[in-house]
């Protein structure tokens, strides 16, 4: 009885002075190995792609790629369709949206196409050049940059442009005394007044 009494402390007393020697002479304290299982792995976030923001995508258009001939004017060899569009996670609120298509090089306005319905997650490729394009029920078109075609006109430069794609989450179900008449200049300051969130495309073009 009185051995094991005395055998137990110094056990003890070794593992207490292996644990507490380090190599460089420091003090390491003990680890608690209990509060090391209970430990939460760490999460690796995103912070480039947050959960829940307004994004614009394409499947022929890569953010800050070049844009395919398929959208270019046909002066330059291309066919001057409207690209597919896709977006996602829209500010709450949401009533409508509008799609703007800039030259960012000269910030001239190309096409804009607004009162898409709010239950809209994109807009399909090659919409018609007309005010109301059956392919977007509801939705309406000004004149292109030519002031004479209606909705899409695609990139035709003299030299490498850079162009944006913008949709615009708008709190007006339809574009605020908006008709038929209405210019590309009146339509972008009724969306700006409107606006709840945009999510943008951007890429360039070079002529041949």
């Amino acid at each position: 009885m009185m051995r094991d009494m005395f055998a137990r402390p110094r056990g003890v007393l070794l593992v207490m002075l292996v644990l507490a020697c380090g190599d460089d002479g420091g003090v390491t304290p003990p680890i608690d190995s209990s509060a090391a299982a209970d430990a939460s792995p760490a999460v690796d976030a995103a912070p480039d792609a947050p959960v829940g923001t307004f994004t614009l995508t394409s499947p022929t258009i890569i953010e800050g790629g070049t844009i395919p001939l398929t959208h270019v004017c046909t002066n330059q060899g291309g066919q001057n369709r409207s690209p597919e569009l896709a977006w996602t996670n829209p500010p709450a609120g949401t009533q409508s949206f509008a799609v703007v298509f800039t030259d960012r090089s000269n910030n001239l306005v190309h096409s804009v196409i607004y009162d898409i319905p709010a239950s809209a997650t994109g807009l399909p490729a090659d919409v018609d050049n007309v005010y109301a394009p059956p392919e977007v029920p509801g939705a309406h078109q000004t004149t292109g940059y030519d002031n004479a075609t209606r909705g899409y006109l695609g990139p035709c430069p003299g030299s490498q442009h850079t162009y944006e794609l913008a949709v615009y989450a708008l709190s007006a179900p339809t574009l605020p005394n908006a008709t038929m008449s209405t210019t590309r200049a009146a339509a972008v300051t009724a969306i700006m007044a409107n606006d709840l969130g945009v999510a943008t495309l951007t890429a360039t073009h070079t002529p041949p």
